[in-house]
């Protein structure tokens, strides 16, 4: 397809988001920078890359290895040692301004963790990575109890819902109003010395998961994942496909818009926003997966210098052999009316849920007709199965 065609198709979508919210009685979604950002991405496109040589599955597989997959971890792990630098520096002089670095140190990790977080294959899958990183909500009790108590073992399933950037999220935001109440816990003379060690430790661990994954990635997953290139269920392709489809309808339009929106509850559930404490940075949290769900669809490089073979060019390839009903402009399109969505939501989503939850509610709708065309389009035309379940009743 022209890639002219699509960037106008883009623009067509923006201003049917216009006229559709003139016509409704919520307020008026206005295109703002996320939007601008999809246009970019999407003029961003290298077409002679997509276009230019036959596609592969190789080819794709080498692009989403080497141009985004192990440097989107390689810019977590360099997070992840700034977030553990910070978090010393922190337990050794437990101060206002330490404390306020260590703060911008975790969210620039749990930013990072967005871009990485659809990739549940390889290592990350077989060490259960996503559920030690972000899995929310915390058990703060059930956190509290364990630190105070020591001797825990945070490699157990068990304390799942204990660690991670949720469990940052409470140690440095949600243990009291304010900053020098909060400094008070870890300067406390018998409790200080056990909320440190945890502090630490979590990061320790969530530092070694990350470069466990990125080590495995460089060293031999990424040989394997490149040449296991066939068509069959368990090959990378199909795998990867599914993985990424799993990530946006599971993690993006259930866990960070639609629980809390409470589209399974019947009614809003504040306490499932991830990072409630902090609560200001949940919609940065959510536009960050989204563009990087988006740039992985086409197949934009981590760096945004360039792109290569992704679902969108094969799509495109496609097109000389079937009608694909212009199903990459389809998705690309719907992913803007999502950005136009999102850029008016509250900064802090549990506050959104609260003053105003339909705002939520149209968001997972969009983002619902997203995972149509792509878990049931897409794999139609791709010739690939759905492994894994739908148990959300939707």
């Amino acid at each position: 397809m022209n890639k002219k065609l699509v960037i106008l198709s883009v623009f067509a979508a923006l201003c049917f988001t216009n006229l559709m919210v003139s016509c409704s009685d919520d307020e008026n979604i206005e295109v703002g920078e996320a939007d601008q950002n999809t246009v970019d991405a999407v003029d961003n496109i290298d077409e002679d890359a997509v276009l230019g040589e036959a596609f592969t599955r190789g080819e794709m597989l080498t692009n989403w290895a080497d141009h985004i997959i192990i440097p989107a971890f390689e810019a977590l792990a360099d997070d992840m040692d700034s977030l553990s630098l910070a978090a010393n520096t922190f337990t050794e002089i437990p101060n206002q301004e330490n404390l306020i670095n260590l703060k911008q140190s975790w969210l620039n990790a749990y930013l990072a963790w967005q871009t990485v977080a659809m990739f549940d294959i390889g290592m990350a899958e077989e060490i259960t990575l996503r559920n030690y990183m972000n899995v929310y909500p915390l058990d703060a009790e059930g956190m509290t109890t364990t630190l105070l108590a020591g001797g825990y073992d945070l490699t157990s399933v068990n304390r799942q819902d204990e660690q991670g950037f949720p469990a940052l999220d409470y140690l440095l935001h949600g243990l009291a109003n304010s900053e020098a109440e909060i400094i008070t816990f870890y300067t406390d003379e018998f409790n200080g010395p056990k909320y440190k060690i945890f502090l630490t430790d979590l990061v320790e661990r969530m530092r070694s998961l990350t470069y466990m994954v990125l080590i495995d990635w460089k060293e031999r997953y990424r040989e394997e994942f490149i040449e296991r290139d066939g068509s069959g269920a368990t090959e990378s392709v199909n795998s990867m496909v599914n993985a990424y489809i799993y990530y946006f309808e599971k993690f993006l339009r259930s866990g960070k818009v639609g629980i809390p929106a409470g589209i399974f509850s019947n009614s809003p559930l504040t306490d499932r926003v991830e990072a409630r404490y902090r609560g200001n940075v949940s919609k940065e949290l959510l536009t960050t997966a989204l563009h990087a769900t988006q740039n992985f669809f086409n197949g934009l490089h981590f760096d945004g210098g360039a792109s290569g073979m992704s679902l969108q060019g094969w799509i495109d390839h496609l097109e000389e052999t079937r009608d694909t009903n212009d199903l990459d402009s389809l998705i690309n399109n719907q992913f803007a009316l999502i950005h136009a969505q999102v850029v008016n939501l509250n900064d802090d989503l549990g506050v959104q849920v609260t003053i105003d939850y339909r705002g939520m509610l149209e968001t997972y709708d969009l983002m619902q007709k997203n995972i149509i065309f792509m878990k049931v389009d897409m794999l139609q035309l791709f010739d690939i199965k759905v492994d894994y379940v739908d148990a959300d009743g939707d």
